[in-house]
Formats: structure tokens, C-alpha cells, sequence
């Protein structure tokens, strides 16, 4: 089993990674291989709208994201983390999910195995479960019908804003980390 986390995120200690390497540590002692990807440390541009990627099986642009998406054709599980900071994911997370056009085919369908297992985790300083919750299911949605993703939880930390401060929800934590070690269960 491979499980990889793709972190939105421009801090590399911050909540949302928090949360995304307690559900890859679950992953590992279920048995899983792991590895983080954080999209901003990465160089990858946007979609250019040229459609080379519909009549190739991969994106015209050779950049970070190439291999990324190699990874995630032979990923078990795929852990999609971002923060929300004005009322939609990070631009990095929305630059990446631009790219992921490039991984389905002129009829929709996915260029991905089907079934892959996804757990979507998000973080925002808004104090309101509710606020975005518009945000967590189009992306659910997007993940399961182009995808044709698993989804098997979505994991919020609500109302942080200090790096690092969600490690203090042990019950989030904990919830975390049992969704990663159950993820193929």
C-alpha cells in the first residue's frame, strides 16, 4: 500500500500538515509506504487551456507537478489537505486541482484507477463548522465524480490560526491518525 499527502498549505508547520501527517502516520502503521508533497515548495504553473493533455496521456508541462501525478497513479490512497483563507482553498491547492484537468480524458472519464482512497482534510481560522462547508463538498464532489475517488472522511480543524496550534485537538489528532490507519479497511 502507498499512501501520499498533498498539502495546500504555505506553511510547512502549520494546521492543515498538522492534520495531514497524523493520517499519514495512521496509514504507516497500518502498513503503508508514505510521502508528503507540499505544493509550495514545488514549481508548477497553472493549466494553460491547450489541450495537449487530451489527445496525450499527460500534461503538456514539464514542471513539479509530473511527478506528482506519477505518483498518484500508483498512490493506494491519496490525503488532499488545504486551508481556507478567503473563502476558498489556497491558491496553491486551487493551482494544483487546475493541473488535475490533465488527469481525465476528453470524455470525462479518469485517467486514474478508479477506487483510489481519498481523505480530504481542511483548515480555517473561521470559528463557524459551517462557513465553508460549500468549499469541502464541490471538492468532495470533484474527487469523487472526475476522480472516481473513495472518499473515505473529511477532517476539519475549525477555528486555528497560529501554526501548529491544531496539535493541541487531541481528539482531532486522534481522529487523524484512526482515519489513516482504517483507510483500507
Amino acid at each position: 500500500m502507498k499512501v501520499i499527502g498533498i498539502v495546500g498549505s504555505p506553511r510547512k508547520n502549520g494546521n492543515t500538515n498538522a492534520i495531514v501527517q497524523e493520517v499519514l502516520k495512521g496509514a504507516a502503521e497500518a502498513g503503508a509506504e508514505t510521502r508528503t508533497f507540499l505544493l509550495n515548495e514545488m514549481n508548477y504553473r497553472g493549466c494553460q487551456a491547450c489541450d495537449y493533455c487530451k489527445s496525450h496521456d499527460r500534461c503538456k508541462l514539464e514542471d513539479d507537478l509530473a511527478g506528482l501525478f506519477e505518483e498518484m497513479k500508483v498512490a493506494d490512497g491519496i490525503v488532499f489537505g488545504a486551508p481556507i483563507y478567503f473563502a476558498q482553498f489556497s491558491g496553491q491547492m486551487r493551482l494544483f486541482l487546475d493541473r488535475c484537468y490533465s488527469l481525465i480524458n476528453a470524455d470525462f472519464s479518469p485517467r486514474l484507477p478508479v477506487g483510489k482512497k481519498a481523505v480530504i482534510i481542511g483548515t480555517q481560522g473561521a470559528p463557524d463548522p459551517a462557513a465553508f462547508k460549500g468549499v469541502y463538498e464541490e471538492f468532495r464532489g470533484q474527487i469523487s465524480s472526475f476522480m472516481c475517488m473513495d472518499v473515505k472522511d473529511t477532517l476539519l480543524g475549525i477555528g486555528y490560526h497560529a501554526p501548529g496550534e491544531v496539535k493541541n485537538n487531541t481528539e482531532l489528532m486522534e481522529k487523524a491518525k484512526t482515519t489513516g490507519f482504517n483507510l483500507f479497511r
